[in-house]
């Protein structure tokens, strides 16, 4: 990908699926700005869900809160797509 243009802007946003890692974050955000992706920082979601078994994980999923936070998540990249 690197060699290539394939990444060269194209929309990207980041789901985060545990609170950790902020430094491995900051990495792979430098090197996807690197590699030219349009990134959407601002549209980045974060529900915990490491460690959970997949029932868990539906549960939390389906909290109003979580499905609200996903929805605008979403929505934010929608629109920063279509701004493009």
């Amino acid at each position: 990908l690197v060699s290539r243009d394939a990444a060269v802007a194209k929309p990207a946003m980041f789901v985060h699926a545990s609170p950790r890692s902020l430094y491995a974050r900051a990495a792979l955000a430098e090197i996807m700005r690197t590699m030219s992706f349009a990134l959407r920082e601002e549209a980045a979601l974060e529900i915990a869900l490491l460690g959970k078994k997949p029932p868990e994980m539906e549960a939390i999923l389906a909290e109003p809160a979580n499905r609200l936070a996903m929805n605008e998540a979403l929505s934010a990249f929608a629109g920063f797509i279509r701004s493009r």
